[in-house]
Protein backbone atom coordinates (compact mmCIF):
# COMPACT_ATOMS: atom_id res chain seq x y z
CA UNK A 1 0.00 0.00 0.00
CA UNK A 2 1.51 3.44 -1.16
CA UNK A 3 0.04 5.81 1.65
CA UNK A 4 -1.00 4.51 5.49
CA UNK A 5 -4.29 5.66 7.45
CA UNK A 6 -2.77 7.79 9.34
CA UNK A 7 -1.99 10.46 6.18
CA UNK A 8 -5.20 9.56 5.21
CA UNK A 9 -6.62 10.84 8.65
CA UNK A 10 -4.26 14.10 8.24
CA UNK A 11 -5.64 14.74 4.51
CA UNK A 12 -9.24 14.25 5.04
CA UNK A 13 -9.60 16.65 8.25
CA UNK A 14 -7.42 19.21 6.37
CA UNK A 15 -10.12 18.91 3.55
CA UNK A 16 -12.99 19.46 5.83
CA UNK A 17 -11.25 22.22 8.18
CA UNK A 18 -9.88 24.04 4.84
CA UNK A 19 -7.29 25.06 6.72
CA UNK A 20 -3.38 23.15 7.96
CA UNK A 21 -4.03 25.41 10.95
CA UNK A 22 -7.06 24.32 12.24
CA UNK A 23 -6.75 20.30 10.96
CA UNK A 24 -3.56 20.60 13.41
CA UNK A 25 -4.78 21.51 16.46
CA UNK A 26 -8.05 19.47 15.85
CA UNK A 27 -5.82 16.19 15.32
CA UNK A 28 -3.57 17.42 18.10
CA UNK A 29 -0.14 17.42 15.95
CA UNK A 30 1.54 20.49 14.71
CA UNK A 31 1.63 22.00 11.54
CA UNK A 32 4.55 21.06 9.76
CA UNK A 33 3.96 17.62 10.50
CA UNK A 34 0.70 17.46 8.98
CA UNK A 35 1.79 19.43 6.32
CA UNK A 36 4.74 17.11 5.72
CA UNK A 37 2.07 13.75 5.75
CA UNK A 38 -0.13 15.44 3.30
CA UNK A 39 2.62 16.03 0.91
CA UNK A 40 3.96 12.63 1.54
CA UNK A 41 0.84 11.25 0.56
CA UNK A 42 0.61 13.38 -2.43
CA UNK A 43 4.11 12.00 -3.67
CA UNK A 44 2.87 8.57 -3.06
CA UNK A 45 -0.30 9.17 -4.89
CA UNK A 46 1.57 11.01 -8.04
CA UNK A 47 -1.08 13.65 -7.76
CA UNK A 48 -2.10 17.16 -5.64
CA UNK A 49 -5.10 16.64 -3.52
CA UNK A 50 -4.91 20.31 -2.34
CA UNK A 51 -4.62 23.78 -3.71
CA UNK A 52 -2.77 25.99 -1.14
CA UNK A 53 -4.03 29.41 -1.48
CA UNK A 54 -2.12 31.49 0.56
CA UNK A 55 -3.51 33.33 3.61
CA UNK A 56 -7.28 31.69 2.70
CA UNK A 57 -6.37 27.66 3.51
CA UNK A 58 -6.51 24.83 1.26
CA UNK A 59 -9.61 23.50 -0.78
CA UNK A 60 -9.84 20.24 -2.77
CA UNK A 61 -8.43 19.54 -6.39
CA UNK A 62 -10.42 17.61 -8.13
CA UNK A 63 -8.31 14.47 -7.96
CA UNK A 64 -8.85 15.37 -4.59
CA UNK A 65 -12.37 15.26 -4.17
CA UNK A 66 -12.59 11.75 -5.67
CA UNK A 67 -10.06 10.54 -3.38
CA UNK A 68 -11.56 12.41 -0.35
CA UNK A 69 -14.95 9.78 -0.24
CA UNK A 70 -12.65 6.89 -0.89
CA UNK A 71 -10.70 7.92 1.80
CA UNK A 72 -13.61 8.81 4.30
CA UNK A 73 -14.73 5.31 3.27
CA UNK A 74 -11.79 3.51 4.16
CA UNK A 75 -11.53 5.28 7.25
CA UNK A 76 -14.65 4.39 8.47
CA UNK A 77 -13.95 0.76 7.30
CA UNK A 78 -11.01 0.49 9.74
CA UNK A 79 -12.72 2.70 12.88
CA UNK A 80 -15.30 -0.52 12.13
CA UNK A 81 -12.95 -3.09 12.47
CA UNK A 82 -11.10 -1.64 14.79
CA UNK A 83 -14.38 -1.75 17.15
CA UNK A 84 -15.12 -5.11 16.18
CA UNK A 85 -12.38 -6.82 17.90
CA UNK A 86 -13.12 -4.58 20.91
CA UNK A 87 -16.55 -5.68 21.38
CA UNK A 88 -15.26 -9.34 21.70
CA UNK A 89 -15.60 -10.98 25.00
CA UNK A 90 -12.16 -10.93 27.14
CA UNK A 91 -11.00 -7.54 29.41
CA UNK A 92 -11.56 -4.35 27.61
CA UNK A 93 -8.73 -3.36 25.44
CA UNK A 94 -7.99 -0.62 22.60
CA UNK A 95 -8.33 3.02 22.60
CA UNK A 96 -11.39 5.25 23.98
CA UNK A 97 -12.10 8.73 22.44
CA UNK A 98 -13.89 11.00 25.35
CA UNK A 99 -14.54 14.48 24.38
CA UNK A 100 -16.16 16.61 27.41
CA UNK A 101 -17.44 19.68 27.37
CA UNK A 102 -14.67 22.21 28.57
CA UNK A 103 -16.48 23.97 31.64
CA UNK A 104 -18.02 20.71 32.68
CA UNK A 105 -14.20 19.13 32.41
CA UNK A 106 -12.70 20.18 35.30
CA UNK A 107 -15.47 18.84 37.98
CA UNK A 108 -16.15 15.59 35.50
CA UNK A 109 -13.05 14.44 33.95
CA UNK A 110 -10.90 13.69 37.17
CA UNK A 111 -13.15 11.59 38.82
CA UNK A 112 -14.51 9.61 35.63
CA UNK A 113 -11.11 8.83 34.35
CA UNK A 114 -9.58 7.63 37.68
CA UNK A 115 -12.62 5.21 38.27
CA UNK A 116 -12.64 3.84 34.07
CA UNK A 117 -8.76 3.51 34.19
CA UNK A 118 -8.91 1.53 37.04
CA UNK A 119 -11.51 -0.43 36.44
CA UNK A 120 -10.03 -0.80 32.80
CA UNK A 121 -6.42 -0.38 32.92
CA UNK A 122 -5.57 -2.27 29.66
CA UNK A 123 -7.79 0.40 27.44
CA UNK A 124 -5.96 3.83 26.34
CA UNK A 125 -8.23 6.69 27.04
CA UNK A 126 -7.64 9.97 25.70
CA UNK A 127 -9.61 13.17 26.86
CA UNK A 128 -10.57 15.97 24.00
CA UNK A 129 -12.35 19.43 25.99
CA UNK A 130 -13.99 21.47 23.87
CA UNK A 131 -17.94 23.68 23.61
CA UNK A 132 -20.87 21.95 22.84
CA UNK A 133 -20.43 23.21 19.10
CA UNK A 134 -17.30 21.37 18.65
CA UNK A 135 -18.17 18.17 20.54
CA UNK A 136 -21.01 17.82 17.90
CA UNK A 137 -18.83 17.51 15.09
CA UNK A 138 -15.86 15.48 16.54
CA UNK A 139 -19.01 12.97 17.35
CA UNK A 140 -20.52 13.46 13.68
CA UNK A 141 -17.20 12.37 12.53
CA UNK A 142 -16.39 9.67 14.79
CA UNK A 143 -13.22 11.27 16.09
CA UNK A 144 -14.60 10.99 19.69
CA UNK A 145 -16.51 7.87 20.70
CA UNK A 146 -18.18 9.16 23.50
CA UNK A 147 -19.41 12.49 25.08
CA UNK A 148 -19.97 14.12 28.16
CA UNK A 149 -21.57 17.40 27.57
CA UNK A 150 -24.17 19.86 28.63
CA UNK A 151 -26.47 20.85 25.98
CA UNK A 152 -28.02 24.05 25.03
CA UNK A 153 -29.27 23.03 21.61
CA UNK A 154 -30.34 19.52 19.88
CA UNK A 155 -27.71 16.56 19.51
CA UNK A 156 -29.54 15.98 16.22
CA UNK A 157 -28.67 12.79 14.48
CA UNK A 158 -26.48 11.58 17.51
CA UNK A 159 -27.08 9.42 20.66
CA UNK A 160 -28.24 10.95 23.64
CA UNK A 161 -28.92 10.10 26.95
CA UNK A 162 -29.73 12.59 29.61
CA UNK A 163 -28.09 12.04 32.76
CA UNK A 164 -28.78 14.81 35.18
CA UNK A 165 -30.08 18.48 34.92
CA UNK A 166 -28.24 21.16 36.61
CA UNK A 167 -29.88 24.46 38.13
CA UNK A 168 -27.89 27.51 37.48
CA UNK A 169 -26.98 30.06 40.41
CA UNK A 170 -25.08 33.17 40.70
CA UNK A 171 -21.58 34.29 41.96
CA UNK A 172 -21.47 37.45 43.85
CA UNK A 173 -18.18 39.32 45.63
CA UNK A 174 -17.78 38.02 48.99
CA UNK A 175 -18.66 41.75 49.54
CA UNK A 176 -21.54 42.27 47.86
CA UNK A 177 -24.71 43.25 49.57
CA UNK A 178 -26.30 39.91 48.83
CA UNK A 179 -23.81 38.00 49.92
CA UNK A 180 -25.29 37.34 53.19
CA UNK A 181 -28.82 36.61 52.46
CA UNK A 182 -30.10 33.07 53.18
CA UNK A 183 -33.10 32.74 50.87
CA UNK A 184 -33.37 32.73 47.53
CA UNK A 185 -32.56 35.88 45.19
CA UNK A 186 -34.33 36.80 42.40
CA UNK A 187 -32.82 38.15 39.01
CA UNK A 188 -33.91 41.61 39.07
CA UNK A 189 -32.08 42.43 42.36
CA UNK A 190 -28.75 41.27 40.49
CA UNK A 191 -29.25 42.78 37.46
CA UNK A 192 -28.93 45.91 38.58
CA UNK A 193 -24.73 45.06 38.93
CA UNK A 194 -23.06 44.19 35.49
CA UNK A 195 -22.84 40.78 33.81
CA UNK A 196 -19.50 38.71 33.68
CA UNK A 197 -20.60 36.32 30.82
CA UNK A 198 -19.19 32.59 30.03
CA UNK A 199 -19.84 33.14 26.42
CA UNK A 200 -18.46 30.08 24.94
CA UNK A 201 -21.06 28.77 21.81
CA UNK A 202 -24.51 28.63 22.86
CA UNK A 203 -23.86 29.04 26.74
CA UNK A 204 -24.23 32.91 26.81
CA UNK A 205 -27.34 32.32 24.83
CA UNK A 206 -28.51 30.09 27.63
CA UNK A 207 -27.81 32.56 30.73
CA UNK A 208 -29.01 35.54 27.95
CA UNK A 209 -31.88 33.30 28.06
CA UNK A 210 -32.83 33.39 31.74
CA UNK A 211 -32.97 36.82 31.90
CA UNK A 212 -35.25 36.80 28.93
CA UNK A 213 -37.45 34.35 30.54
CA UNK A 214 -38.09 36.79 33.57
CA UNK A 215 -38.02 39.99 31.09
CA UNK A 216 -35.01 41.32 32.01
CA UNK A 217 -31.77 42.21 30.14
CA UNK A 218 -28.53 42.57 32.12
CA UNK A 219 -25.87 45.12 31.12
CA UNK A 220 -23.31 42.80 29.90
CA UNK A 221 -19.38 44.31 31.35
CA UNK A 222 -17.58 41.05 29.78
CA UNK A 223 -17.93 37.94 27.63
CA UNK A 224 -15.08 35.39 28.43
CA UNK A 225 -14.56 31.70 27.53
CA UNK A 226 -12.68 31.14 30.56
CA UNK A 227 -14.91 29.60 33.96
CA UNK A 228 -12.26 30.64 36.14
CA UNK A 229 -11.79 34.35 34.75
CA UNK A 230 -15.24 34.76 35.14
CA UNK A 231 -14.57 34.00 38.77
CA UNK A 232 -11.84 36.15 39.42
CA UNK A 233 -13.10 38.81 37.83
CA UNK A 234 -16.62 38.47 40.04
CA UNK A 235 -14.19 38.19 43.30
CA UNK A 236 -12.43 41.48 41.96
CA UNK A 237 -15.72 42.73 42.37
CA UNK A 238 -16.53 43.65 38.28
CA UNK A 239 -19.99 42.21 38.73
CA UNK A 240 -21.96 38.91 39.10
CA UNK A 241 -22.25 35.83 37.14
CA UNK A 242 -24.66 33.19 36.43
CA UNK A 243 -23.15 29.55 36.18
CA UNK A 244 -24.32 26.20 36.64
CA UNK A 245 -21.10 23.77 37.97
CA UNK A 246 -20.45 24.28 41.47
CA UNK A 247 -16.71 24.59 42.85
CA UNK A 248 -16.68 23.27 46.21
CA UNK A 249 -15.06 26.48 47.80
CA UNK A 250 -15.58 30.09 47.90
CA UNK A 251 -12.02 30.69 46.65
CA UNK A 252 -10.79 31.98 43.08
CA UNK A 253 -7.10 30.87 41.73
CA UNK A 254 -6.10 33.78 43.83
CA UNK A 255 -7.69 33.41 46.30
CA UNK A 256 -9.80 35.77 46.50
CA UNK A 257 -13.16 35.18 48.53
CA UNK A 258 -16.90 34.53 46.60
CA UNK A 259 -20.64 33.80 47.39
CA UNK A 260 -23.00 31.69 45.75
CA UNK A 261 -26.33 32.99 45.77
CA UNK A 262 -29.20 30.56 44.92
CA UNK A 263 -31.73 31.90 42.82
CA UNK A 264 -35.60 32.37 42.63
CA UNK A 265 -37.88 31.56 40.24
CA UNK A 266 -38.59 28.33 37.82
CA UNK A 267 -35.59 28.72 35.80
CA UNK A 268 -34.05 26.79 33.08
CA UNK A 269 -31.52 23.97 34.01
CA UNK A 270 -28.69 22.61 32.51
CA UNK A 271 -29.28 19.14 30.90
CA UNK A 272 -25.98 17.16 31.02
CA UNK A 273 -26.65 14.26 28.17
CA UNK A 274 -24.02 11.36 27.21
CA UNK A 275 -23.56 11.40 23.77
CA UNK A 276 -22.04 8.97 21.07
CA UNK A 277 -22.38 8.28 17.54
CA UNK A 278 -25.38 5.68 16.85
CA UNK A 279 -23.02 3.57 15.45
CA UNK A 280 -20.98 3.31 18.64
CA UNK A 281 -23.91 1.75 20.54
CA UNK A 282 -23.13 -1.62 21.28
CA UNK A 283 -19.06 -0.88 21.54
CA UNK A 284 -18.37 -2.35 24.75
CA UNK A 285 -15.53 0.16 25.71
CA UNK A 286 -17.71 3.06 25.27
CA UNK A 287 -20.77 1.55 26.83
CA UNK A 288 -18.62 0.69 30.03
CA UNK A 289 -17.70 3.93 29.76
CA UNK A 290 -21.55 5.31 29.43
CA UNK A 291 -22.36 2.78 32.35
CA UNK A 292 -19.49 4.72 34.72
CA UNK A 293 -21.23 7.93 33.67
CA UNK A 294 -24.68 6.73 34.73
CA UNK A 295 -23.24 5.60 38.39
CA UNK A 296 -21.37 8.53 38.87
CA UNK A 297 -23.61 11.25 37.83
CA UNK A 298 -27.12 10.51 37.68
CA UNK A 299 -29.28 11.46 40.40
CA UNK A 300 -30.32 8.44 42.56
Amino acid sequence: MAFSLVQLAHFTEAARAGSMTVAARRLHVSQPALSSSIKQLERELGTDLLERMPRRGVRLTRSGRRFFEDAVLLLAQARAMEESIARTAGPLGGRLRIGMYQPMAPFRAPQLLQAFTQQHPEVAVELIEADQEELTRLVHDRQVDVAVSSSMVPFTGLHTELLEEIRPHAIVPATHHLAARSGPVPLSELVRDPLILLDLPHTGAYYLGLFRSAGLTPGVRFRLNGYETVRGLVARGFGFALLNQRVPNDRTYGGEALRTIELAGDLAPLPVHIVCHPEEVGNRTAEAFMDLCRRLITPR
